[in-house]
């Protein structure tokens, strides 16, 4: 891909994250800087600094486009492996971009294993007290070797990005999202989540009072995770996930249940989904009571291939409200294609096949 074009600044239409490495270097080195951007063996940020591709320079690129009110890091191909966690505790935002994804733990694309202790996160996003504005990460894998909490953890984050991101074997949870404050605007898509003990994407909108809302989670693969997504207010407090829309993701072999909404789940859309063989009920809506009932979900158009392994294909718990359930296949379930609990409330069924 060319440079942008001269005179400065560019369209503003075309100009990629491509054009922002070559404007960055080029101001740094002139005309030196094609040597960085032909091999992509080095790490460059926005700021035009360079580091060896080495562990722990990562993060070093991150707290100098920090130091300036935030900016951009591209990473080198083949494989970089962290003993230390990423950490983005600053309101300013930083996108990170790879080479592209690659099968875990080879060294092409982008690959970064992060073999840690206990107790941290891989990457660990937001700043206590305030909420983090835009960013993201883009065009890598991240593999976790080693550790017990999460690979990418969010709170109190706003118009933030992950994309063409392929996660396998987190140790815990894939993607969290535990706000204790308000995170919105959320844009999850084209990624693979596979192997996580427990949770591939988990939304936690009960870390105290915060609410998960107005997100999007588009066109993204998950196999043989624990659960694939779970969303609520799953701590037990007041917080919410609410005006959120999942489109065209798949869900394949899952362990557990493939999309788990407990409590103060409310205004979601489950648009395009195929799960294959989930191992527990392939949606699963549940509550702890009538004060914290899940409603206004809309469910449609969505494929349930049980192969005689998933126990129901849409299962109502609790008191949920207010359910529409539309253009919608669901067969080799072992249990009930759509079962509705005795306090279930308004659920509308349009065309649909159940065998």
């Amino acid at each position: 891909m060319p440079a942008f074009e001269k005179p400065y600044p560019p369209n503003p239409i075309t100009y990629s994250h491509y054009d922002a490495l070559v404007d960055a270097l080029e101001a740094r080195f002139g005309s030196g800087a094609a040597g960085f951007i032909g091999d992509r063996t080095k790490i460059v940020n926005s700021r035009g600094n360079v580091w060896d591709k080495a562990a722990g320079n990562i993060q070093s690129a991150i707290d100098d486009v920090l130091g300036d009110s935030g900016g951009a890091v591209w990473l080198p191909t083949g494989k970089i492996i962290e003993t230390q966690p990423w950490t983005l505790d600053e309101i300013y935002p930083v996108h990170i971009y790879g080479a592209g994804m690659c099968y875990h733990d080879l060294d092409y694309g982008t690959m970064i294993r992060f073999n840690l202790g206990s107790g941290v996160h891989c990457i660990d996003i937001g700043k206590t007290g305030d909420t983090v504005h835009f960013g993201g990460i883009y065009d890598m894998t991240l593999f976790q070797g080693s550790g017990d909490r999460d690979v990418v953890h969010l709170d109190r984050v706003s118009d933030w990005h992950m994309e063409r991101v392929y996660m396998n074997q987190p140790k815990r949870h894939g993607l969290h999202v535990e706000s204790t404050g308000d995170s919105w605007n959320l844009w999850v898509k084209d990624c693979l989540i596979e192997n996580a003990a427990q949770v591939g994407i988990r939304l936690e909108g009960g870390a105290g009072v915060g609410v998960i809302l107005k997100s999007y989670f588009l066109n993204n693969y998950f196999y043989a995770n624990g659960i694939d997504i779970e969303a609520g207010a799953l701590d037990g407090t007041s917080g919410k996930v609410r005006l959120c829309q999942f489109h065209n993701n798949q869900h394949f072999n899952t362990d557990g249940i493939g999309m788990r909404l407990y409590r103060l789940v409310e205004q979601i859309l489950v648009m395009g989904a195929i799960f294959y063989a989930t191992g527990g009920d392939a949606i699963d809506v549940d509550d702890d009571g009538a004060g914290n009932k899940c409603s206004r979900l809309n469910f449609g158009p969505l494929q349930i291939d049980g192969q005689s392994t998933t126990p129901n294909g849409i299962d109502l718990g609790g008191y949920t409200d207010h359910v529409v359930i539309d253009n919608y296949q669901v067969w080799g379930v072992t249990g009930t294609a759509v079962n509705q609990g005795v306090n279930v409330t308004n659920i509308t069924k349009g065309d649909g096949y159940e065998s």
